[in-house]
């Protein structure tokens, strides 16, 4: 195991760890050489192989129910995007033969799912489809390279990560406007937004202090501010069932993260990232 951040000097059980099940977690791991799908319990417990495959499945996420984990995997040669039901059955291929499509997220509570295409473009738009993979809208139409997409509440404002000069910052478009907003600075990269459960507030990453490390801000870009301390290599911040709790992928590990305290619970390290979160 590696050395631990200076933050997580001291491993201990957060609030809701204590052989508790509060929520399942899907991530995923290149554990087995490439990069496949698992679930585990919150406490880190109960880990489970959901995917079999030599390609990779990456971008795991749960629809709102908890029935189905979408993800997005390289399997028949090119990204597409594909359900399964949690257990990893009734595996359904959504996108086929147009372009690369990843990134995906779920909208209007599970009926619909967000994603980025290279089907109209060299650098890809944003789309929405049912969660069948029927009745496929385009959603922009510009020349930014997009990735990590999530609509607001409002149903009409969609943030992602965008690749400008070969730095990632975080952007805004308000639907079906064409004019973007960038939220964070272009002199560093920000990446991986994930909206607080009451969709107030933006988790990210950013590396604007010279490391990775987790950021908030308001869904307007305003009241930015670091959440964690010391050396981090933090990423892919992710918000859990218990307030003032994230989830964080760093290092080929996964943790609980106490943002009062700082303090780490290791769920698991073995080559695993982005973790999706389901209370159950």
């Amino acid at each position: 195991m590696k050395k631990l951040s200076v933050i997580s000097a001291i491993v201990m059980t957060v609030a809701g760890c204590s052989g508790h099940h509060d929520g399942v977690i899907a991530y995923q791991s290149n554990r087995d050489g490439n990069f496949e799908i698992y679930t585990m319990n919150s406490e880190g417990s109960g880990q489970r192989r959901l995917t079999v495959n030599p390609a990779n499945d990456v971008s795991p996420v749960w629809s709102p129910d908890g029935r189905l984990i979408a993800f997005s995997s390289d399997r028949d040669g090119i990204w597409d995007i594909y359900t399964m039901l949690e257990d990893g059955s009734d595996l359904r291929q959504l996108t086929k033969g147009k372009g690369t499509n990843t990134a995906p997220s779920w909208v209007e509570g599970g009926k619909r799912i967000l994603f980025v295409s290279t089907r109209d473009a060299v650098y890809g738009d944003l789309y929405t489809m049912n969660s069948d993979g029927s009745d496929v809208q385009r959603l922009t139409s510009d020349s930014l390279v997009k990735d990590s997409p999530l609509m607001a509440r409002d149903g009409r404002t969609v943030l992602f990560t965008l690749n400008t000069a070969g730095r990632l910052a975080i952007a805004s478009i308000a639907l079906p406007g064409k004019n973007v907003t960038l939220l964070t600075g272009k002199e560093y990269d920000s990446s991986e937004p994930a909206f607080s459960p009451d969709g107030s507030q933006v988790f990210f990453a950013s590396n604007r202090d010279g490391i990775f490390a987790i950021y908030s801000m308001s869904i307007s870009g305003g009241d930015q501010k670091r959440l964690t301390k010391g050396g981090d290599h933090a990423r892919m911040p992710m918000p859990t069932a218990n307030a003032g709790e994230l989830l964080v992928a760093k290092r080929g590990g996964i943790y609980r993260l106490d943002l009062e305290t700082g303090k780490e619970h290791l769920l698991s390290f073995k080559g695993d990232y982005a973790p999706s979160w389901h209370t159950r």
